[in-house]
């Protein structure tokens, strides 16, 4: 803990003194380029029409931000890669086990040996009609001249019977629900084929048979999803017939249902699309509401705050949201009433430090013109004390006035800290000890705090010193010389009292609050007029409230109801040690 230092800083609540004021006048005249493109932009901007909430970017930005999640959803949805690659590599392991063991059996039922060994067309026709293929699935057998021989789409002898449907003369509606399903099916699967990617992919594969039987023919098996004239997605896989190691024909087989599942798979996750869109507008729905809408009712109030005076309360009261928007709403509110209230502080302000200098220059003036026609050396030596006292009396008042108007600014720049109450007393009282006069009043200090247990507060060192000061300085021009100014510090509850006690008059009880005004100078009888500009306990008062604390006045009395003297409290938070940085 450093010793608690006793010069004073104050700074100003949004109070200009004169030099201040006419330096900004200065200033103003000669803006910086900077600065006048900033306010013609924060002028069009205020005469510019207002967006709607609906193209706010704000607004845009939550619906974006939700769109995020479902476009994902749709793409994936859309490309499904991952199924459909997995779909073809299983298609193509079952279509390369059916052709191996068609390509085996043939093989076995060919005729002849080595160079003379013949490919038995009839057999491998039995074959093909005995295989149970799939529907959707079509194999077919080329001889060693590439021709084909054999196809189970034209080899397959099932006929399926069906009931037909009663003749209706009325052909009912659709109903709508399969409209839409299918115009979403049509739009989805238009939009997918129409893919850039989607058309580079399919000239890629493009399926070229008569390629794939010469590779056969080669001895060599291809296999894999390729594209057919329609652009439809099939998986082949062409195998060579081979009688030991003589080939003597080619086996394709090929599967047309991949786009079919894949397309029901898209089909099955539409109404988690419609589901997930839904959330998505709702959610972004009451964002807007709740977030984007109030903001603006904010900041459309501000706007009318600034531009009106009466309108100081147009700032709607949210409070009851209980949540960051309802937070700023009161700031804003406390702000706004904040910023008017010194504002008519400015107004009274310099409404009184007119007034209050008015009357020491008239004073002066009048001494000043008298003395040009006095008559005698006691008469001009009375006029030149009266003009030094009114001098002096300008001076301390334009010091106080100054003082006054740093008050704010002093405890804007100043940083809080962890000071111990019975350090403050105790230096303070040394100090007023050592600088004592001979013939004066005496500061005591009364405070008894146990060392083993301190006491601290949390507060601006050099303006709550300022506050001590005054009180201090206020008592000593109220006591007589040969009586005692007390000091006092003690610890009620969770708040730390300082009180400071005079052995003067006292104060009127009916002044008791009236002595904390701007410019009071009411003084008992015998006291020196001027002495005094009004304004040293208004900047207690003022520091005090930053302190969130409180400050009061009352005379100290006998038993018998006799003043013994005045006595100013001064009311702040404790701090506990555990909160001591």
């Amino acid at each position: 803990m450093t010793r608690f230092q006793l010069l004073t800083r104050p700074a100003p609540r949004g109070l200009l003194s004169m030099a201040h004021m006419s330096e900004s006048v200065e200033k103003s005249k000669k803006p910086s380029r900077w600065f006048g493109r900033a306010l013609k932009r924060r002028t069009n901007r205020r005469r510019g029409p207002r967006r709607s909430l609906w193209t706010s970017r704000l607004t845009r930005n939550i619906f974006l931000s939700n769109l995020i999640g479902l476009i994902i959803l749709v793409s994936g949805t859309l490309a499904m890669n991952r199924f459909e690659n997995g779909l073809i590599n299983a298609k193509v392991d079952n279509i390369r086990t059916l052709s191996s063991t068609i390509t085996t059996v043939i093989g076995e039922q060919a005729t002849g040996f080595g160079g003379t060994a013949q490919l038995d067309v009839q057999g491998a026709s039995q074959v093909l009609r005995g295989v149970n293929v799939p529907d959707g699935w079509r194999v077919r057998l080329h001889n060693k001249a590439g021709e084909l021989v054999a196809d189970t789409k034209v080899l397959s002898s099932t006929i399926t019977t069906e009931t037909l449907d009663p003749i209706l003369e009325d052909i009912p509606e659709r109903p709508r629900q399969d409209i839409w399903r299918e115009n979403i099916r049509g739009w989805m699967d238009r939009t997918l084929h129409n893919m850039p990617w989607k058309k580079a992919r399919r000239e890629t594969l493009r399926r070229d048979l008569k390629l794939e039987v010469r590779s056969g023919l080669e001895g060599d098996s291809s296999y894999g999803p390729r594209y057919d004239v329609d652009d439809n997605l099939i998986v082949t896989v062409s195998q060579p017939v081979q009688r030991v190691s003589q080939v003597l024909g080619v086996v394709t087989v090929e599967s047309n249902d991949v786009s079919s599942i894949v397309n029901d798979a898209r089909q099955a996750l539409v109404p988690i699309i419609g589901l997930a869109f839904l959330g998505m507008f709702l959610s972004s729905l009451a964002l807007t509401l709740f977030i984007s809408l109030p903001m603006r009712r904010l900041a459309r109030a501000a706007e009318i705050v600034t531009r009106s005076a009466k309108k100081r309360d147009a700032i709607p009261d949210l409070s009851a949201r209980r949540d960051e928007i309802g937070d700023l709403s009161l700031v804003l509110r406390d702000m706004t009433q904040g910023l008017y209230s010194r504002i008519d502080d400015i107004a009274n302000f310099a409404a009184d430090v007119a007034h209050e200098i008015k009357n020491p220059l008239t004073s002066l003036r009048s001494a000043s013109d008298t003395l040009r026609v006095a008559k005698t050396e006691e008469q001009r030596e009375k006029l030149i004390n009266i003009i030094q006292q009114d001098v002096s009396r300008m001076d301390r008042l334009i010091t106080d006035i100054s003082k006054a108007s740093k008050v704010d600014a002093n405890l804007a720049r100043e940083t809080a800290k962890t000071l111990d109450v019975a350090e403050i007393s105790e230096n303070m009282v040394d100090f007023y000890q050592q600088t004592r006069a001979e013939e004066g009043p005496n500061v005591i200090n009364a405070t008894e705090i146990d060392p083993d247990n301190p006491v601290y507060i949390r507060a601006y060192e050099t303006p709550f010193a300022q506050v001590l000061r005054n009180l201090i300085d206020n008592a000593l021009t109220f006591s007589p010389d040969d009586g005692n100014v007390t000091v006092m510090v003690n610890k009620v509850g969770k708040r730390v009292v300082f009180t400071v006690d005079d052995e003067g008059p006292g104060i009127p009880t009916d002044n008791l609050d009236a002595v904390f005004e701007r410019f009071y100078t009411e003084r008992p009888k015998g006291a020196s007029f001027g002495s005094h500009s009004g304004l040293g306990l208004a900047i207690c008062r003022q520091i005090i409230t930053a302190h969130r604390g409180k400050i009061h006045a009352e005379n100290r009395m006998d038993n018998s109801g006799k003043i013994l003297g005045a006595r100013f409290v001064v009311d702040v938070p404790r701090q506990r040690p555990s909160e001591k940085d």
